[in-house]
């Protein structure tokens, strides 16, 4: 790994960084200006429109309170996955830039990679590493298979898609409609690869791997291919050795972190909204929000910049008052979205110089 060190360094050179948070920002603001200028509404007079009273700042509190929780069970995960290896500021620190280098990459991408590369460089082993990050991946993709299929037994679907049917292009409504359930599925096929990878026929997959990335038109890609392969097989042989107890306190983690994520707009609209949210509304939310994430998943931007405003603005648009969605989505990001771009670059720099010594360029 120190022969590649030079090359991991390089996703932290400042242009790697500023370049992808300056594009989302200027995507958000392109975004912005195109709704605004289709309603002919300003930002004052959508912000106008809102009731400030003991609810909304109750329900702010909650969406702020539900960030530190958020990070808590992330660290938490972190920590039982590293079996307690590395300190609790340790995990802090991996978990910001994770979820840092994730907000300045597309989502579809995310901050694998640097994870990798910083786990092994707090002194962990290369199949603990593999472990822990294919964990981690299964586990989120379950969480974004299960939450649709969850809330459907208290939410109708009807109620849950309704709002992409009233966007102005009834074409770009149904294709959204189609992206979800296509975005839905891939990931739902990923998941059952993943078990059947770690837990029921490791072997078999990693035969399987071999010759699919032995073909000669995989060529280009048979180097990675078969890395994975041999990955995927270590972390089977650490992860058939868990007993119970590890895997219910690493799913208390996952879902402590995932649901308070999921809060965080749950408050907002909460605090927004026409009327008092109550259990169907709040379950309704998380449904949709559901909807969201899956798309997020998939968009091409860092961070989902743009995709995640605009989405929100139309899954949500009915809950709030006229004009307000796309102001509250903007107040969703930067409770739950910048705050990592304003505190990744300190905890970077913190990081690089602990590992690396105060000399390193």
């Amino acid at each position: 790994m120190d022969r590649k060190s030079p090359e991991a360094l390089r996703q932290f050179s400042p242009g790697r960084i500023v370049i992808p948070i300056l594009l989302g920002l200027g995507i958000v603001g392109y975004v912005l200006y195109g709704e605004f200028a289709k309603s002919g509404k300003q930002l004052e007079e959508a912000w106008s429109a809102v009731d400030w009273n003991s609810r909304t700042y109750f329900w702010l509190a909650f969406s702020v309170a539900m960030v530190p929780v958020r990070e808590f069970g992330y660290i938490w995960q972190l920590r039982l996955l590293t079996d307690r290896h590395l300190s609790w500021a340790s995990c802090f620190q991996v978990v910001v830039l994770w979820n840092f280098f994730a907000a300045v990459s597309p989502s579809i991408i995310g901050g694998t990679a640097v994870a990798i590369f910083m786990l092994l460089k707090e002194g962990l082993s290369v199949g603990r590493t593999t472990t822990i990050v294919f964990t981690t991946i299964f586990l989120d993709q379950v969480f974004y298979t299960a939450i649709p299929l969850y809330v459907s037994f208290f939410v109708p679907q009807d109620d849950i898609f309704a709002p992409l049917y009233r966007v102005r292009s009834d074409l770009l409504g149904t294709s959204m409609v189609a992206g979800f359930w296509s975005a839905w599925g891939s990931l739902l096929v990923y998941v059952l690869f993943l078990i059947a990878a770690l837990f029921v026929a490791p072997r078999l997959i990693h035969w399987w791997l071999a010759k699919l990335f032995g073909l000669r038109w995989l060529a280009p890609w048979r180097e990675r291919g078969l890395h994975m392969a041999n990955d995927l097989l270590v972390a089977s042989g650490d992860l058939r050795r868990r007993p119970l107890r590890f895997w219910l306190a690493v799913w208390a983690a996952t879902s402590l972190a995932w649901l308070a994520r999921y809060w965080i707009l749950n408050g907002l609209v909460g605090a927004f909204a026409t009327t008092p949210l109550g259990f169907f509304d709040f379950v309704l939310a998380s449904a949709r929000q559901a909807v969201l994430w899956v798309l997020m998943v998939l968009s091409p931007t860092p961070g989902s910049a743009g995709i995640a405003e605009l989405g929100f603005s139309w899954m949500f648009g009915d809950l709030l008052p006229v004009g307000t969605a796309l102001s509250v989505a903007i107040l969703w990001r930067l409770i739950g979205y910048y705050p990592y771009l304003i505190v990744g670059v300190p905890v970077m720099t913190r990081w690089i110089t602990r590992v690396y010594g105060r000399d390193v360029r």
